[in-house]
């Protein structure tokens, strides 16, 4: 699958199948992790995958009761260290590696911003010096999944200024 593909075809899932990961797959996520760029190469991240269905049962409350999260295969926590000035865009290059790379190989993910830090890092053992920057659940969708409506590229985008609303097109 071309990236331009994996892009389209990439959607929030809410869904999850009862199925495992093959460490094969496993490992190729995890090295769309590791090849990840990165702020100053600091490489300011770390992981933390919950396969666990009673740690995930207890994330539920933590990630404003999004239910969803105890039936994906992985709920993946993203830690940096917040005194690297990077940190939270480091974690979500990282993580939007892992998404596309997880569409690649038929697998959906759903980022989860709406958390109680506080309760994750207890949930989790996250030392109080680093900070959550950003969750997610992945794992083998189930069900169908529908792509909500996009904006219309003229709403976003500017040539030369902000607001120039001209048509950006081949340079």
């Amino acid at each position: 699958m071309q990236v331009q593909k994996a892009i389209q075809k990439r959607l929030s899932i809410r869904r999850y199948a009862d199925a495992s990961i093959p460490d094969e797959h496993l490992d190729i996520l995890i090295k769309a992790l590791q090849l990840a760029a990165s702020g100053n190469n600091y490489q300011n991240w770390e992981f933390v995958f919950v396969k666990n269905p009673d740690v995930k049962q207890r994330l539920v409350p933590a990630c404003s009761n999004q239910r969803f999260i105890k039936d994906c295969a992985y709920f993946v926590a993203g830690v940096a260290d917040p005194k690297l000035k990077w940190h939270m865009v480091d974690i979500t290059i990282a993580l939007t590696q892992f998404a596309l790379q997880a569409v690649e190989l038929g697998y959906g993910t759903c980022w989860i911003g709406a958390f109680d830090e506080a309760q994750v890092k207890r949930v989790l053992k996250i030392p109080e010096d680093k900070k959550v920057v950003i969750c997610m659940t992945f794992g083998m969708p189930t069900g169908k999944h529908v792509a909500r409506g996009r904006k219309a590229v003229e709403e976003f985008i500017y040539l030369n200024q902000f607001g120039s609303r001209s048509k950006l097109s081949g340079a």
